[in-house]
């Protein structure tokens, strides 16, 4: 019989009649000083989902992402728990997010079309993405002098490129540091300091335009300015933190826009950033077009910047400078414009999926942070 947590002040002076390790939960109950978890190791059913739970943490627990994750549902989310019955919903939430979820199939063309005349996305505000503080980095720089340059998880491991250092006027490049953020690896690793990066066609733009620095097979590609207006491509070798070197292959691939689409950005962003306008293959109600926010417009209108396609769902993001400054994502299937990090000072929004679930990796004033989706 599962023993209610609201009794837990009789039960007290009863657990000393139970073998402390009369049920296997994933810590030792022998050590066990909190109501939840005398509760945990009292209860048959709870005890077996703890001890599922720490099976599948222990094997991701060399990653900080999970670390973070774990720790913030010990303290915020099960420990506040006031009784049996919210510690067994709380047990499977948390065994599932743990859980590697398969990436969902890619949407028959059929599926995506765009809105019909008058229709408008639905928006909302969604207060369920955690995100947490992957590594921070020192800088006094005006917010947009940082930037990622490119996010992959490989082998489990996620991997961030980031930029930090300030566009010279007169020369498409930046001049600073570029640094590699492993998550099993602590802090940030500089791959090349006190340099001049060019990583865009249009640095400093609404849509930076094609991109010559990115990740590709576990190498991190890149071009820097030499002297004399000619560009160096270099290599570095991701998690091997060694000095990156010269090499022959060139990366070049479409703008943010581009890469990966579902369906084509409209307007030039750069002339106009004050709407987003996707066209499609196939039409609706006779129409191929959409127009995401235009019955959606804050009062002083809107300041789109850098659209980033997911790599595996058929999802858009992009950063707002405007009155609705944050992180907004475009859910073309569901037609859904939802806010997932409200922070106003957020931006360079990049997407992963880590173990399976949506997540971005963005920076925040001098801090390089994360959001996951617990309900993917």
């Amino acid at each position: 019989m599962k023993l209610p947590l609201l009794s837990l002040a009789a039960l007290g002076l009863a657990l000393g009649v139970f073998a402390p390790h009369s049920h296997a939960a994933g810590f030792d109950c022998a050590k066990a000083t909190t109501l939840v978890e005398k509760t945990v190791c009292a209860t048959p059913s709870l005890s077996a989902r703890d001890d599922e739970m720490s099976r599948q943490y222990q094997a991701l627990k060399h990653l900080q992402v999970f670390r973070l994750l774990q720790s913030h549902w010990l303290k915020n989310t099960r420990n506040n728990c006031p009784d049996t019955d919210c510690l067994e919903s709380v047990y499977r939430a948390q065994v599932k997010m743990l859980t590697l979820l398969p990436i969902p199939p890619e949407p028959a063309p059929e599926a995506l079309r765009p809105l019909a005349p008058g229709g408008a996305y639905l928006v909302y505000d969604p207060d369920d993405w955690q995100n947490f503080t992957l590594a921070t980095f020192n800088s006094m720089l005006p917010q947009g002098d940082q930037q990622i340059v490119d996010a992959q998880v490989i082998a489990g491991v996620l991997h961030v490129v980031l930029f930090v250092g300030r566009y010279q006027q007169g020369r498409p490049a930046y001049v600073g540091t570029l640094y590699e953020y492993a998550d099993d690896q602590p802090g940030l690793h500089p791959i090349a300091q006190d340099i001049a990066f060019a990583g865009w066609a249009n640095p400093g733009a609404n849509d930076q335009g094609p991109r010559y620095a990115g990740i590709a097979d576990g190498l991190f590609y890149y071009r820097e300015q030499q002297a004399g207006g000619l560009q160096q491509s270099m290599v570095y070798r991701l998690g091997s933190r060694s000095a990156p070197h010269s090499t022959q292959q060139v990366f070049q691939v479409g703008s943010n826009t581009l890469m990966h689409a579902r369906a084509r950005v409209e307007q030039d962003l750069n002339r106009d950033s004050s709407e987003l306008s996707l066209t499609y293959d196939r039409a609706n109600a006779g129409s191929y077009s959409e127009n995401i926010t235009e019955h959606n417009q804050p009062d002083a209108g809107w300041a789109i910047v850098n659209p980033t396609w997911s790599t595996t769902r058929p999802v858009l993001y992009f950063d707002n400078e405007g009155p609705r400054a944050c992180i907004w994502r475009v859910d073309i299937r569901g037609k859904e414009l939802s806010k997932i990090v409200v922070e106003h000072d957020a931006m360079s929004a990049r997407p992963v999926d880590i173990h399976g679930r949506e997540a971005v990796v963005y920076l925040q004033g001098n801090q390089l942070k994360f959001a996951i989706n617990p309900d993917d």
